[in-house]
């Protein structure tokens, strides 16, 4: 469960901490004083997207600190154990969003991607928004719901792999048994391109060699005219080169050290002079000596270049990416060579991937047409306990195997709704009413929250929409949720926080050029005045007072 959050620069929350505990507990409070921004910072550190823009005006960065308990054999133990991290009683996440851009994940100090910080955070918490009404009425919302209640995960996973392979070879067939000859035609033509390059032979880096060589070779007589020049001007028998001269002037020098010492390191440096002139006359006599002017040598030369170029040409790239091209031809060519390309094995294939794919997609259909039958019978009872006496739903699940396969099977599934007796069953789409809407969807989340193996429920205003005695009911539902998970509900109806076990009320505080919120945790004087506040609005008297005294007193018996 949680244990402890803490906010810093977060929208209009400049900082925070806050303690939470075991049961239910209510956030309320004036719209627009932050208690949606608790929750998003709470799904911020659970690895939802951050917009940087919620960082505090004035401010570099954001931060958020959730502490978790972790429960013995839990989910989040498991997956704690799984991906090694140290197993403790407590869990820190943590989430720094910076004004850049950029945001830094982690969990129990140890930097990890987001996508991480997101698997641990489904394990531990579910988020239903206010606005679940809406996701409701989309087809796959639905189906997800259905394939929930069946717990059908790792075949739905099985029957996706299926699906992937099944078309994948479905492409494969249909390609090869419509370009049957001209699959033929591009194989001849990748077999003369792999044998032309394989007989080109052609190394890595070998044209950039080749052009140096080639460069060398045509210029073979001017480098060694040129070197032996050079080399001669440096040093000759003839005394009137460099050599020479700069013997002469270490011998001067040199005999001035008997007056001087201070031309020491000068004396010196006309010693290494003369040393590296005489080795560089000889490095160019040598190199000289080395070169052989051979036309032979540079025709062949220039023949191989010619025909590295004429080949890159015709595959319109340059000589040095002529490897990756043969690589890839000869991986093409291969690919159409193998067994599997032959049109009747890949029937075969086809058909026995088919077989398999429609046998799990009938199991799975029949288990989602046994937890329809239930699901429709234990929303509509949801339903009574909101208010909703009259209304009925229906999921239905229709398995058509004549379509084509999907990546989740061959249903089609509708959730109709009879909201009234004599009317018809219309599909959920064409439920006029937003307020029935929202209370079939929260009659959904109120048998969902069973069935979570997640310890941790927020519901951020699901009461919308409902009031009056069908209020109080939610508000006992929650509690009675409470009792087994702990839940945290935002809401604006008195009679669902006086339901609570906790009560926290969040304030916004408005200055000439700055506006903060902040949290408190009320106890139970404070409680009848916010539950007052929520009943009575601008002007409290004194039954009003009572009356939030009544409905605490009757929500926590």
């Amino acid at each position: 469960m949680l244990k402890s959050l803490y906010i810093q620069n977060f929208a209009i929350i400049e900082e925070l901490e806050l303690d939470f505990f075991s049961g239910m507990s209510a956030l309320t409070g004036e719209t627009g004083a932050g208690k949606s921004i608790i929750i998003d910072a709470i799904g911020s550190v659970l690895g939802d997207r951050a917009d940087n823009n919620l960082i505090r005006a004035g401010k570099d960065a954001a931060e958020i600190i959730l502490v978790i308990e972790i429960e013995a054999k839990s989910k989040s133990e498991h997956w704690l154990r799984e991906n090694d991290f140290e197993l403790e009683s407590e869990c820190i996440l943590r989430r720094v969003v910076r004004k850049d851009g950029k945001s830094k994940a982690y969990i129990n100090g140890v930097p990890v991607p987001l996508k991480t910080l997101k698997e641990l955070g489904e394990c531990v918490i579910n988020i239903y928004g206010q606005h679940a009404h809406q996701s409701l009425m989309n087809v796959a919302t639905q189906r997800d719901l259905i394939d929930q209640f069946a717990g059908q995960k790792e075949n739905l996973h099985a029957l996706e792999q299926l699906f992937t392979d099944w078309h994948e070879q479905k492409q494969r067939f249909d390609q090869i048994n419509k370009n049957s000859s001209e699959i033929q035609a591009t194989i001849e033509l990748l077999r003369y391109q792999v044998e032309e390059l394989d007989q080109l032979g052609l190394e890595a880096n070998e044209t950039s060699t080749l052009e140096q060589k080639h460069k060398r070779l045509a210029n073979a007589e001017e480098l060694k005219k040129s070197t032996i020049q050079a080399s001669c001007r440096l040093k000759n028998d003839e005394n009137s080169d460099v050599y020479t001269t700069l013997n002469q002037i270490c011998a001067q020098v040199s005999a001035l050290l008997e007056n001087d010492q201070s031309l020491l390191s000068t004396n010196q440096s006309l010693e290494e002079a003369f040393t590296i002139i005489s080795e560089c006359a000889d490095d160019l006599r040598n190199y000289a000596d080395g070169i052989e002017i051979d036309p032979e040598e540079l025709f062949q030369t220039e023949e191989r270049l010619a025909n590295i170029d004429q080949i890159s040409r015709k595959h319109k790239v340059t000589p040095g990416e002529l490897i990756v091209v043969h690589e890839k031809i000869s991986k093409e060519l291969d690919a159409l060579t193998q067994p599997e390309c032959d049109i009747d094995a890949l029937q075969a294939m086809l058909e026995k991937t088919e077989g398999a794919y429609r046998e799990l997609a009938k199991k799975i259909s029949k288990k989602r047409t046994s937890v329809a039958t239930k699901l429709s019978t234990d929303i509509t009872k949801a339903l009574a306990k909101l208010g909703m006496k009259k209304a009925r739903v229906e999921i239905v699940v229709n398995y058509d195997d004549t379509s084509s396969p999907t990546t989740y099977g061959f249903d089609s599934i509708a959730f109709n709704v009879q909201t009234n007796p004599g009317q018809k069953m219309l599909p959920l789409s064409q439920v006029a009413s937003g307020g029935e809407l929202s209370r079939i969807s929260l009659a959904i989340q109120m048998i969902a929250s069973d069935k979570m193996d997640v310890p941790v429920l927020i519901f951020d205003e699901v009461d919308s929409g409902v009031g009056g005695a069908v209020a109080e009911v939610v508000g006992r539902e929650l509690r009675y949720i409470g009792e087994h998970q702990q839940v945290m509900c935002i809401t604006h109806l008195a009679q669902v926080a006086a339901n609570a076990h906790h009560h926290y009320r969040v304030n916004k505080h408005s200055e000439q050029s700055d506006t903060v919120s902040a949290i408190e945790y009320l106890n139970q004087a404070d409680r009848i005045t916010e539950i007052a506040r929520m009943i009575g609005g601008v002007t409290l008297t004194e039954n009003t007072f009572l009356h939030a005294q009544e409905m605490l007193e009757a929500g926590i018996q």
